[in-house]
């Protein structure tokens, strides 16, 4: 079982950052689709709040069933090729992604959506 846990784990390192992209734009998109006043893109915006949401949790979720495993969670955002190496565990991840979904919830709640 903690072989293919692991397995699973080693499948889906490469959509890691991608998903921290998607996060990031989700973000931007939902704080300029309720900025706007008079327009109708508040339902998006409550889209984009989910998605940064679930990613958040995702990664939170991510990083606790790795330490389960006895693994530590993270991903590098230098250039490996170079032999630069910054890592960022999952947890800071998912509290960024969950910090920019308050923000996002705070930006709905004083605009009224």
């Amino acid at each position: 079982m903690k072989g293919m846990l692991m397995d699973m784990m080693s499948a889906m390192m490469p959509l890691m950052k991608p998903l921290v992209w998607l996060a990031l734009l989700a973000f931007i998109a939902g704080v300029l689709l309720v900025l706007p006043k008079g327009t109708q893109w508040h339902k998006l915006s409550r889209l984009a709040l989910w998605i940064v949401t679930g990613i958040g949790v995702f990664y939170i979720a991510a990083q606790f069933m790795g330490m389960l495993l006895g693994a530590q969670p993270s991903i590098n955002f230098g250039d490996a090729r170079k032999f630069e190496f910054y890592l960022v565990p999952f947890w800071m991840l998912g509290v960024a992604a969950l910090a920019g979904a308050g923000i996002l919830h705070l930006l709905q709640r004083r605009r009224g959506s």
